[in-house]
């Protein structure tokens, strides 16, 4: 098996069409994660790597993706919702693009934030917190 680490943890474990061993809702450990990295950087594709260490095609392309952006294999937190504080350059651009067209959705003020480089999608306010 491919992931013995999980010596089945509290959660609901089963074993995936691949014959591995998967906790519902839990990441993947980091060796695996690790492991996938490595596969890819020695020239096996995505498809190969998933039937190699019995993890779906879905997960690897999810993790080699998040590892080609930001160059980690560390999964994200789970659950909650991190505070984003709006900066005084963020409140600026958004009272200029306010004034410049004040039936402006939130929606379009997330998309011109990101556009113009402002925000980052870590650190972009969420629609409701928009004013």
């Amino acid at each position: 098996m491919a992931h013995k680490e999980y010596n089945m943890i509290s959660g609901h474990s089963g074993v995936n069409q691949l014959g591995g061993v998967f906790v519902g809702g839990r990441p993947l450990p980091d060796s695996t994660r690790q492991k996938i990295v490595e596969l890819a950087h020695s020239g096996a594709r995505p498809c190969d790597i998933s039937r190699i260490l019995q993890v779906s095609n879905g997960c690897v392309s999810k993790i080699l993706g998040r590892y080609y952006e930001t160059g980690s294999i560390r999964p994200r937190a789970i659950g909650g919702s991190k505070p984003r504080v709006a900066t005084a350059e963020v409140v600026n651009k958004i009272s200029l693009y306010k004034s410049e067209c004040p039936s402006i959705f939130a929606w379009e003020i997330r998309d011109r934030l990101l556009q113009e480089g402002v925000c980052t999608n870590d650190n972009i306010p969420s629609v409701s917190k928009l004013p």
